[in-house]
């Protein structure tokens, strides 16, 4: 009896195992008969043939704007920055005020100088009185020649002396008119260096300021392309920065090139649109030989995404194809990859 059940036990698993297949199988599902495949439609609509047109590529220099005339005033005394008139950004007119240095010191320089100056010219007048009457006596005989040199000499050092002061006071003048800085040029403060308090030794910057009329764009060329390059020669420049494009004209190459990167800088002069601000990224275009290229009309390339395709005409039947594009050329662009010259578009907005 055991063996019965067994046998019957095993033959249900059997069966519910061809079930499971039978099932995933797909054994008991409709049916359909296999049909023809449809033949697709030959395109009859408006088509395009594909052709070549010697095409300048595109060869960029990356630059920057960089103001031509750009200066640090700085200080030309040991001083102490007392005031500061502008800030970062703010327009200034050549001559203007920007900073005072203290100036007591100086001042009180001066003064002593000056007061030196008022004893020696006392002492010089007497003295000179002194020689006088000293030579009216001589010629009477009533002294002697060695006290007729000793005022003589006397006179000689109070004039020498006199002339030092002079001179110093020229100095500690000189001196004070530094303690007040004006602006070299009218222009734009691009940066305070400094604040009031500041202990400032000569030649320490204070402010920074630049001419925004003086703009030019400066970038570096390889050397193959640099010798067909010359002064005068007229380049399109790109600010991305202001979405606007300018012309510049070359006006210095600079005739040494960089050791390591085999370049040369050239810098070019442009009329700055409102906005430029030194600094800026710009991008300059080379000229360069032309080339033969594929080129189709922008309007027949279809976008996807990130995906760019036209629609092709083979054996007549329209098929869609992906392209990679180049130059843009106005209306037109340049296909790098995905189309040859003498294939035909199909540029009809439905098929036929």
């Amino acid at each position: 009896m055991r063996l019965i059940t067994r046998h019957w036990g095993a033959m249900g698993a059997f069966i519910a195992l061809g079930v499971l297949l039978g099932a995933f199988s797909g054994l008991f599902n409709p049916q359909v008969e296999p049909q023809l495949r449809t033949k697709p439609a030959v395109y009859s609509g408006e088509q395009y043939l594909v052709t070549t047109a010697k095409v300048a590529p595109e060869d960029f220099v990356s630059a920057s704007l960089v103001a031509k005339e750009n200066t640090h005033v700085s200080s030309r005394v040991l001083a102490q920055l007392h005031t500061l008139e502008v800030r970062a950004g703010q327009l200034v007119k050549k001559g203007q005020l920007l900073a005072t240095l203290e100036d007591t010191q100086l001042r009180a320089s001066m003064e002593e100088i000056r007061a030196q100056s008022r004893a020696n010219e006392a002492q010089l007048s007497q003295a000179q009185k002194q020689l006088s009457r000293s030579e009216t006596l001589l010629s009477k005989g009533l002294v002697a020649n060695n006290q007729m040199d000793e005022w003589q000499s006397k006179v000689d050092e109070l004039k020498a002396r006199r002339a030092a002061l002079t001179e110093q006071l020229s100095g500690a003048q000189a001196a004070l008119s530094y303690t007040r800085l004006h602006a070299p040029l009218s222009g734009v403060v691009v940066e305070r260096l400094q604040e009031p308090g500041s202990m400032l030794s000569p030649g320490v910057p204070i402010v920074e300021i630049f001419n925004p009329a003086s703009l030019q764009v400066r970038g570096a060329v390889r050397s193959s392309l640099a010798g067909q390059l010359k002064v005068g020669d007229t380049l399109q420049v790109e600010l991305k920065a202001l979405s606007t494009t300018v012309m510049g004209t070359i006006s210095e190459i600079v005739p040494v090139a960089d050791s390591l990167a085999r370049q040369f800088e050239i810098k070019l002069d442009i009329v700055p649109p409102k906005g430029s601000k030194p600094g800026m990224y710009a991008q300059i275009s080379l000229p360069s030989k032309p080339l033969k290229r594929v080129v189709i009309p922008l309007q027949y390339v279809k976008r996807t995404g990130q995906l760019t395709m036209v629609y092709v005409v083979e054996q007549g039947i329209k098929q869609r194809r992906l392209v990679r594009l180049g130059q843009a050329l106005g209306e037109d662009v340049v296909v790098v990859s995905g189309l040859a010259a003498g294939e035909v578009l199909a540029i009809a907005s439905t098929p036929s």
